[in-house]
């Protein structure tokens, strides 16, 4: 072998240990991984050893991270939150009704909207076998998007842009309004048009503001 082909490889050969993601990006991987297998087989059906699996880690690793199941799908449900309702940076710039749009997340079409709700059906669905669920949905994630939205409210009615008696009870009609009672029923699987999601969702919060905003 010349010379060159040593000097060749040994610059070609790496050095050192292979790169270790950081807890955090495992912690997440494993959450995506997560979700994508709930959506699939549902909880009843999902195993922490399939996580693994897929995940491509071992069990040690994931039980390091999640002690069971539960936990994984509570994480999963609190990452899957700001889908339903989103506070991103630069709300305080903006109106009160463009900012409201885009809490509710009214520039999504009608596949992300299907994607996002896919998680809390199945969760719903399952919660007959295993009532555990709807309690992680309220308290990881319905409870603390009301939180969040209450506290923006608030705000709002410190600056003299709103005016509520109750920001959480507010809170929680505005959400009922976008997400429960104001939502058209539909049948199993259907999806809702884009535009007409658009504009039910601009109905909703016309009307709320109509008796929110100062006269």
């Amino acid at each position: 072998m010349s010379c060159d082909d040593t000097l060749h490889k040994a610059v070609k050969r790496p050095r050192g240990r292979p790169k270790v993601a950081s807890d955090r990006d495992q912690r997440n991987h494993i959450v995506e991984v997560g979700r994508g297998i709930f959506l699939e087989r549902g909880f009843g059906r999902s195993t922490m050893d399939e996580v693994a699996a897929r995940a491509r880690m071992s069990k040690t690793t994931l039980y390091r991270f999640f002690a069971n199941k539960l936990e994984l799908f509570a994480a999963v449900v609190e990452a899957h939150r700001h889908s339903m309702l989103a506070f991103p940076e630069g709300l305080d710039r903006l109106g009160v009704e463009e900012a409201l749009k885009v809490i509710v997340r009214l520039d999504i079409d009608a596949h992300q909207d299907r994607e996002r709700h896919a998680l809390l059906e199945m969760a719903l669905f399952e919660a007959v076998a295993h009532p555990e669920l709807g309690e992680v949905i309220f308290l990881h994630g319905a409870e603390k998007s009301r939180l969040e939205l209450a506290d923006r409210l608030r705000r709002w009615v410190v600056a003299g842009k709103l005016i509520l008696d109750d920001a959480d009870l507010a809170a929680r009609i505005l959400m009922d309004m976008v997400f429960g009672a104001g939502r058209p029923p539909k049948r199993l699987g259907e999806v809702e048009a884009t535009e007409a999601r658009r504009r039910r969702l601009e109905g909703c919060i016309a009307l709320f503001l109509r008796g929110a905003l100062p006269r």
